[in-house]
């Protein structure tokens, strides 16, 4: 068998890091002429050791498969993490899941993946149960030119703090939450301001509440945005929503899929007086989205 070159992590959020992961495979099948395989394991290994104490995650599955394709590589595998995935030993996961599933001729990690029971197998355990079988192992660091170490920790971190900016320089694209646009209580329309109405999945990250200027991508469309993450305080609100007031947009989006981007956070969230005082602040809020964007695509 030829094999391929597999490039192996959780790859949450695809940031710079992975893309160095994902780019040392491709330069490697590209060099032995053979496929790459990205392969990213689901659920989060964490959510099965842990229920309930899974990390907020930046990417969606879809999302995930989608940015590992737009890397270069040839297929995305979904490698499942159950209770008997993480019961194999180091030396089963390599023979078993690289080579026997997988069909691995090389295997590219980042310098800190650790597999197998209770995460006991390091890349030296790993490049010698390969190296028994034919096959090699690639390290690659995670660290910028800078010595910043990148880390999908880090950056959900940020975006909980809604410090999306400097996430976004870590992710190398903006932080963006895919969702349903639902019915919403329709309140921007009557001021004004219509926006799109997301109730996110609990388990996404979700940036602070308060407003940003961002973009909303609709069927490969980008459209800039004023988004409102909260619970509408000035109206009693309690449910925490994405709310994207799209800019010079007219049409309906109910029931459509929509990725809500956040480019930069122009405000935290505040309860107002009323309607007028909610309505002028929107309008400032709109403004200042519009400064921050100008030249800025998705």
């Amino acid at each position: 068998m030829r094999g391929v070159v597999v490039a192996l992590g959780n790859f949450d959020g695809v940031h710079l890091g992975h893309r160095a992961v994902i780019r040392t495979a491709t330069e490697e099948g590209a060099r032995l002429g053979i496929p790459v395989f990205a392969a990213t394991f689901w659920p989060h290994p964490r959510e099965v050791l842990s229920p309930g104490g899974g990390p907020p995650l930046l990417t969606t599955l879809e999302q995930r498969r989608e940015l590992l394709l737009g890397c270069g590589v040839d297929e995305v595998r979904v490698v499942k993490f159950d209770a008997g995935m993480a019961r194999k030993s180091p030396r089963e996961f390599v023979e078993e899941v690289l080579l026997g599933e997988l069909g691995a001729r090389v295997v590219v990690v980042g310098e800190n993946f650790r597999f197998g029971h209770r995460a006991a197998g390091s890349t030296e355990d790993m490049e010698e149960f390969m190296r028994r079988s034919g096959g090699r192992v690639r390290v690659v660091g995670l660290e910028r030119g800078d010595g910043e170490r990148v880390s999908s920790t880090r950056i959900r971190e940020l975006i909980a703090r809604g410090e999306v900016r400097e996430a976004a320089r870590l992710l190398g694209r903006p932080h963006a939450v895919r969702g349903e646009v639902m019915e919403g209580e329709k309140r921007g329309r009557k001021i004004g301001f219509p926006t799109a109405n997301l109730i996110p999945d609990g388990r996404v990250a979700v940036p602070a509440r308060g407003v940003y200027a961002g973009f909303v991508r609709v069927e490969g469309e980008e459209h800039t945005a004023c988004t409102n993450v909260g619970v509408a305080p000035t109206f009693g609100g309690r449910v925490v929503r994405v709310e994207a007031h799209i800019l010079d947009f007219q049409g309906d989006l109910y029931g459509r899929t929509v990725d809500v981007a956040f480019v930069e956070r122009i405000r935290s969230e505040k309860r107002f007086s009323g309607v007028e005082e909610l309505r002028d602040q929107i309008a400032t809020d709109v403004h200042k989205a519009r400064e921050i964007l100008q030249g800025k695509t998705f």
